[in-house]
């Protein structure tokens, strides 16, 4: 159980912050968010949510606020139809996300060519066995084969056998 921790401190509330935008941004939960800044944090769940919802997305609200009437009088400077971001943190997350989406396209590639080397390798289990069960059935005709040759060798030194034991007894 994790120890009660009441007074938070600027920098977890950065990260509290930070972890929630991220998770958010790439179309999870909070409460995923909240589950792992809980563990970073080293307090509950209930504690992240908690503080999230009473404090820092009022504060989150309020910058967005302000910083959207601050761009509204920038404006005028940029160049037509471009949006600016409305604050640093904005600008850092979309940097966060493209990063991850580049890496992402990366992973992609990877999982195209190891399902391409998966339907390789189970052609080729497919051309194997086939391979197999041929090799199974000449094993068993081979040994068919073997076992009457077995059957007439021996059948042979029978007879052979009683040939000596007959010349035995015409001899005495």
């Amino acid at each position: 159980m994790k120890k009660r921790k009441d007074v938070w401190k600027p920098e977890e509330d950065k990260l509290l912050k930070e972890t929630v935008l991220e998770y958010t941004s790439n179309g999870d939960s909070k409460a995923s968010a909240f589950k792992k800044a809980s563990t970073e944090l080293g307090r509950t769940v209930s504690a992240c949510r908690y503080r999230w919802n009473a404090v820092i997305s009022k504060k989150t609200d309020k910058e967005t606020n302000e910083n959207s009437s601050r761009n509204s009088e920038i404006q005028i400077y940029e160049t037509p139809g471009a949006v600016p971001p409305e604050n640093l943190a904005q600008v850092i997350q979309f940097l966060r996300n493209f990063a991850k989406t580049k890496s992402r396209s990366v992973h992609l590639m990877e999982n195209k060519r190891l399902h391409e080397e998966q339907k390789d390798l189970k052609l080729q289990n497919k051309q194997l066995i086939r391979k197999l069960q041929e090799k199974e059935v000449e094993y068993a005709n081979q040994f068919l084969q073997y076992e009457e040759m077995a059957r007439i060798l021996k059948e042979a030194d029978q007879l052979l056998k009683q040939d000596s034991v007959e010349e035995k007894k015409a001899v005495h």
